[in-house]
């Protein structure tokens, strides 16, 4: 069975290198036994590819690096808290091989630091998925100067600063893709986040224009933007809300068409799907997953 799968593995490697693309889909192929007997097998949609994910250690990185481990990739998380960092990668790699580097995506030398370190340890990028982020709910007359940097530098300067890096060696390599974790509130208004907004809608056109740029190199380019998910930083609105988690759940998905939040694995699903051949016609797309939230 281990010869057969080797050989899987190796066929998956001459499909990559035939084709020239980042991720092949999940697909079934075969591969001849010594009798010359055509054997199936199940490829992994990224088996030995390599990802990095910012902000990977709760919430949707962490169940996104979950769901990449589970279909054969090598995971590189980051996150600002060493000792919540080091939690989930000892949690991950009881799946697969994951490793933490401690950082703020805002700094342009730890960005840089991302990358060259997954490189260093993992390989080239063939995934980036840029998930870090912080939400501040202030009227805008109420929100100070500093407020206003830190969501934006963490938001979206923290976006542009991780692409920037990744993106010479998936110009070199010729192949790469990148999923910018946005948000329903970069499409419509939401109320009293206007410094949440400004940096989910600049996410979006962001990786429209990054899209359009690097079309050629073969590099593609998408954003999801999700609705409501039960993330610790639910738990916190709940918390700051003073209504107790279960009045402020009922309040908060009420005009949700769906009634409920999303999953934090739901959200990686959504994201898998992006970063795979699945999608491979999508590129400059903001995809929602928001439970009919932006229909309305």
């Amino acid at each position: 069975m281990g010869s057969q799968h080797s050989a899987c593995i190796g066929l998956r490697e001459r499909e990559r290198n035939a084709y020239g693309t980042t991720i092949r889909g999940t697909r079934r192929t075969s591969v001849t036994d010594k009798s010359g007997r055509a054997i199936p097998c199940l490829m992994r949609r990224f088996e030995s590819r390599v990802v990095l994910i910012t902000g990977g250690s709760s919430g949707i990185g962490f169940a996104t690096a979950k769901a990449f481990l589970e279909e054969g990739a090598q995971v590189a998380i980051t996150g600002r808290d060493q000792e919540r960092l080091a939690t989930a990668v000892a949690s991950l790699t009881k799946t697969g091989h994951a490793i933490g580097i401690r950082g703020d995506v805002s700094r342009a030398g730890d960005a840089k630091r991302f990358v060259a370190r997954t490189e260093r340890e993992l390989g080239p990028i063939d995934v980036l998925v840029n998930n870090a982020g912080i939400y501040l709910q202030k009227s805008t007359e109420a929100l100070d100067e500093r407020e206003w940097d830190l969501v934006l530098d963490i938001n979206l300067k923290g976006t542009f600063l991780c692409t920037k890096h990744v993106l010479p060696g998936m110009i070199r390599r010729r192949r790469g893709n990148i999923v910018n974790v946005a948000s329903d509130s970069g499409l419509v208004a939401t109320p009293l986040s206007s410094a949440y907004c400004a940096s989910k809608g600049g996410m979006v056109l962001f990786t429209r224009v990054v899209a359009v740029d690097h079309a050629k190199d073969g590099i593609r380019v998408n954003a999801i933007c999700p609705g409501e998910v039960e993330t610790p930083m639910l738990e916190r609105d709940a918390e700051a809300s003073g209504l107790g988690y279960d009045e402020y759940y009922r309040r908060l998905v009420e005009p949700f068409p769906l009634k409920r939040a999303a999953t934090p694995d739901e959200i990686a699903k959504a994201i898998l799907f992006l970063a795979s051949d699945d999608s491979s016609y999508m590129t400059g797309a903001a995809m929602s997953v928001d439970g009919g939230w932006t229909a309305l």
